[in-house]
Formats: C-alpha cells, sequence, structure tokens
C-alpha cells in the first residue's frame, strides 16, 4: 500500500504509512508531531472513537457549559479529552519506548476527530488486516 497524504487542518496534522516498518502513523499539532508504531496507531484511533462516542453520550446528559473530563487508556497510550460535549481539547500521552505528549485545542481536536473518522474506512481496516498478518 503506498503512503497516504499528510492531512492537515487548523492545529493538527494526521498521515500514516502502512508500509512503514517501525512507525506506520504521524500525528501532530501546530508546532510538534509525534511518529506512532502499528499498535499505538491502532489504539490512536480506537480511543479517538471511543472519546467521540462517549463525549455524543454525555452530550444529552449534561448542561451546555458543563465540563467534562473523559479518559482512554491502553498499554500503549492514554487519551484524555476535556471540556464540554461539544468543544474539547484532546491530550496524548505515549507509554512505551521513545514516550512522548501532545494537546489539541478543543477546535483542532473536534477537526482531527472528524478527519479520522473521515478516513474510518480506510485506517481501521487496513490495520485490522496487517494486524492479522
Amino acid at each position: 500500500m503506498a503512503r497516504s497524504p499528510l492531512l492537515k487542518g487548523s492545529g493538527w496534522r494526521l498521515g500514516w504509512d502502512p508500509s512503514g516498518q517501525d512507525f506506520v502513523a504521524l500525528v501532530g499539532g501546530e508546532v510538534w508531531a509525534l511518529e506512532l508504531t502499528r499498535t499505538e496507531w491502532q489504539d490512536f484511533v480506537t480511543g479517538l472513537q471511543r472519546l467521540v462516542q462517549d463525549m455524543e453520550a454525555m452530550g444529552s446528559q449534561l448542561m451546555a457549559e458543563e465540563g467534562i473530563t473523559l479518559e482512554q487508556a491502553f498499554p500503549s497510550l492514554t487519551l484524555i479529552a476535556s471540556g464540554t460535549a461539544t468543544a474539547w481539547s484532546l491530550y496524548l500521552q505515549l507509554h512505551q519506548g521513545r514516550r512522548g505528549e501532545g494537546f489539541w485545542p478543543a477546535s483542532a481536536a473536534i477537526e482531527l476527530s472528524r478527519a479520522v473518522a473521515q478516513q474510518e474506512v480506510g485506517i481501521p481496516a487496513m490495520s485490522r488486516r496487517e494486524h492479522m498478518a
């Protein structure tokens, strides 16, 4: 499979290369970027999807201005969404190997989650298929 184009938005970057040896994805903000291993990438996509679903579910239970913090933790990384159900920031911390952390403000986190969701067919399908190989 060929390397995907680098997707960019206001305050976020996202790219993946399933043929990568050690690192298959890149996530980044305005002035930082981290390369992710296959496991980190799979956990990032899964965790972000769960956070989006949880934030949407909590939206009907919270007042519009009421804040919440939700976390998705994996052995490879932790994702933390914090804010309101419709405007939340995202924090990423890598736990293994080289380690690292990143942060997207609410405007960038929402756009990033939408970009991942729009690529949902290609990203997780690629991850599952190669994980089984």
